[in-house]
């Protein structure tokens, strides 16, 4: 809270040195076309300087971990796929045809439905989109009605994606199809050559990005499905990941990639210790992970390196960084979380070997579930951030009270005169 007024005030300074202060700030006499001119330029300056007073602020991190356990229960059959949350639910598959959800705040049974799902489900817009036994399936969130499925011929590779209405589904015959996530109608269809078998990144200006198992990176217009550019890599590639006029991809051959959001062009590239097995850009930062069990930090734009911190885990998914804070998932400890300027770890959390990443709330409320964790076992734990809790500390009894220590003082009674009380004057 210090930190944040502090800011604020330091920003407000800065605003009015920038703007000017006081009632002759906006009077004066009437100025030359010339000097218009010079204070349009003025004025544009200062709404640049304000946009980096902003841009430049630093805010605390959110405070993901530690946390404490809100509820925990062991599902009744093992997960077939990892699961999805919104703000009320936790959706989990399971297997024997089987799909629960959870109230997030209490753990309790929602609903539970007949559907074999073996890939991670999609919740967006009130709904839940499922692969199932051929179909791409929307449910009703709050109840598991089912509202409109489409058949595909081709088995589908990649995690399901949602994007501003935009229902995207990549198949192993290597086409990329968009649905309208509305109703489920087809409303394009791109054949790339080859698989992917890493969901679609949505980034740029409408467009989708994808990593093929041919080693193309390709961009597709997200409202037509036209082939943008492609750019070939050597190794197996990573899921892409978006920063602005970025696309960054990682490679089984130790490197890091910066593509032009645009033309596809490279732009600089970072050699690791390990393979790259994806990034997160939270943003100008770039965090990068890799099986060399290291993550870094570098700039957005040229690749410059931040800091570099070793994990005690090794990494499974490609870390997600949001709010100042980054995200790793690895096999033990299973969460990770670090702050995002320093690298330093905020927390960790070891609740088994994870079905899928941790299903996190970027922007946790006080008080509520903001973590909940799906083990391969079936075992469901949901966390509370510690932080977010403002609790007082407890009370203390004083051991001693606080000042220093006087000795006590002795009253002596006034003396008395030897010659006795005095007598007042005699009487007539």
């Amino acid at each position: 809270m210090v930190r944040c007024r502090a800011l604020t005030a330091c920003t407000t300074v800065a605003l009015m040195l920038i703007w000017g202060s006081g009632p002759e700030a906006g009077q004066g006499a009437p100025v030359s076309p010339e000097a218009g001119q010079g204070a349009a330029v003025s004025a544009e300056r200062r709404r640049d300087a304000i946009a980096r007073i902003w841009r430049d602020a630093e805010s605390a991190p959110v405070p993901l971990l530690p946390g404490e356990v809100a509820w925990s229960l062991t599902l009744p059959n093992v997960p077939s796929a990892p699961g999805a949350m919104d703000d009320e639910r936790v959706y989990i598959p399971l297997r024997q045809d089987l799909l629960v959800a959870l109230r997030r705040e209490t753990g309790t049974v929602a609903w539970v439905r007949t559907i074999d799902i073996a890939t991670p489900i999609v919740v967006a817009g009130r709904k839940l989109f499922a692969v199932s036994r051929g179909r791409i399936r929307a449910l009703d969130a709050a109840t598991g009605v089912d509202l409109w499925s489409v058949p595909v011929e081709e088995t589908v590779s990649a995690p399901l994606v949602w994007d501003s209405g935009w229902l995207i589904a990549s198949t192993d015959a290597g086409d990329v199809l968009a649905f309208r996530a509305a109703d489920g109608a087809l409303i394009w269809r791109r054949a790339l050559g080859a698989p992917s078998v890493h969901p679609a990144v949505p980034g740029g200006e409408n467009a989708l990005y994808l990593a093929l198992s041919d080693g193309r990176v390709v961009a597709l217009g997200l409202e037509r499905g036209e082939l943008r550019w492609e750019q070939g890599l050597p190794g197996t590639i990573s899921q892409p990941a978006t920063g602005r006029d970025r696309v960054f991809v990682g490679s089984t051959d130790n490197f890091f990639y910066a593509l032009d959001a645009d033309s596809g062009s490279l732009r600089w590239k970072w050699r690791n210790g390990g393979d790259v097995i994806g990034a997160a850009v939270d943003g100008d930062v770039v965090y990068l992970a890799s099986l060399d069990n290291v993550i870094r930090a570098v700039n957005r734009g040229n690749g410059n390196q931040r800091w570099l911190q070793s994990t005690a885990t090794r990494p499974v998914l490609p870390p997600r960084a949001f709010s100042g804070v980054v995200v790793l998932t690895g096999l033990m400890p299973a969460v990770t979380v670090l702050v995002g300027e320093t690298g330093v770890v905020m927390g960790t959390h070891a609740p088994g070997n994870l079905i899928g990443p941790p299903l996190i709330d970027s922007a946790p409320r006080a008080f509520a579930v903001a973590i909940v964790t799906v083990t391969t076992e079936g075992a469901v734990q949901a966390l509370r951030p510690v932080g977010v809790m403002f609790r007082e500390a407890a009370t203390v009894p004083l051991a001693m009270l606080p000042g220093r220590a006087l000795s006590r003082e002795r009253v002596v009674p006034p003396s008395v005169d030897a010659r006795g009380p005095l007598e007042g004057p005699a009487g007539p």
